[in-house]
């Protein structure tokens, strides 16, 4: 009897990333619980956004390190599987992916604190900067019971990326509303970092991985 070799692709490490996740959450909502149910609701208060703002809390508190890495997580985890459910050549591991997402939102989070610190407009744009961060925490936190429901039940990746998209959407048009008077002030400067920091290396992100 010939013996055929069985491909077997483990997703135990998916659960461990899930269960990281729900413990930080658990941690965010024992320690701030206030924050974290802001964060959750920020797309429909933007009081939150600014009376954080208008704190400028540390990045390095307790809370904002538990959610920046809680981020991290869900939005490797939603670009891995989009890359693995939809590209057959894309065989890198989800660590690979983490280093990637962790070194882009560095690197593009240090280049704009230079500029901001270089043209000494902080103040100015401080709420903007808060407004993009809080968002993206938001969106974090609606997308992963989403993610759970696509791993364990209905994995239909059109579904997953325009969930995200729209979410996105909102994210920049809420940005847009509420920072209107910066934009229409400083329109051109606007639009350079729109196209630098913003359009420029999610262009470089999909060249890459359609190579």
């Amino acid at each position: 009897m010939e013996i055929l070799e069985r491909n077997f692709v483990s997703t135990d490490w998916i659960t461990l990333v899930f269960l990281a996740s729900l413990v930080m959450i658990a941690l965010m909502k024992l320690y701030k619980p206030q924050l974290l149910l802001g964060y959750t609701i920020a797309f429909f208060s933007q009081g939150f956004i600014e009376s954080r703002s208008d704190k400028n809390p540390s990045i390095f508190s307790i809370f904002h390190v538990l959610i920046f890495l809680f981020s991290l997580l869900i939005f490797s985890l939603s670009i891995h599987l989009l890359l693995v459910n939809n590209f057959t050549y894309f065989k890198f591991s989800f660590l690979y992916t983490f280093s990637f997402v962790s070194a882009f939102i560095l690197i593009k989070y240090t280049l704009v604190k230079l500029i901001v610190l270089t043209l000494n407009i902080e103040d100015d744009t401080r709420y903007f900067l808060f407004s993009k961060t809080g968002y993206l925490y938001a969106i974090s936190l609606w997308l992963f019971p989403v993610l759970i429901l696509y791993q364990y039940w209905y994995s239909n990746s059109k579904i997953l990326i325009i969930y995200m998209l729209l979410l996105l959407g909102f994210r920049m048009f809420l940005i847009a509303k509420n920072n209107k008077k910066l934009i229409f002030n400083h329109f051109f400067y606007f639009i350079l970092y729109f196209c630098t920091l913003e359009l420029a290396p999610l262009l470089i992100i999909y060249k890459t991985t359609t190579i």
